[in-house]
């Protein structure tokens, strides 16, 4: 019984953080803010990667934007960006970045990707 209770328990928590990710994903996506960290959170000219960084890290930074709270004039951008954020979204991204798997965006117009990518 208690390998049942175990094997139930750990199917679900992966269930569960497949969920996480794929909503940081689409989060991501839809909060358009792949059009300036990239498709895969690589950073660019002036934005910062996101990918693979700390979890906790990842959190803490959206929520100190989200108060409004910035350290230099090119964070100012991330407070339009967070001030509707969610505590469950802000989970959801900072999970999606941190394990995040490259994106597949071969044949994506590049309208979408917003200059990044294709």
């Amino acid at each position: 019984m208690k390998i049942f209770l175990l094997l139930v328990v750990g199917f679900f928590s992966l269930f569960a953080t497949d969920m996480q990710y794929n909503k940081g994903e689409m989060l991501y996506f839809s909060k358009s803010c792949n059009s300036c960290h990239g498709p895969s959170a690589e950073g660019g000219s002036g934005t910062p990667r996101l990918s693979h960084k700390k979890q906790n890290y990842l959190k803490s930074r959206l929520y100190y934007f989200r108060k409004g709270k910035v350290s230099s004039q090119q964070q100012e951008v991330m407070v339009q960006f967070t001030l509707k954020l969610s505590d469950a979204e802000i989970e959801a991204l900072s999970y999606f970045l941190s394990y995040h798997k490259k994106s597949d965006t071969q044949g994506v117009s590049s309208e979408l990707l917003g200059g990044f990518g294709s």
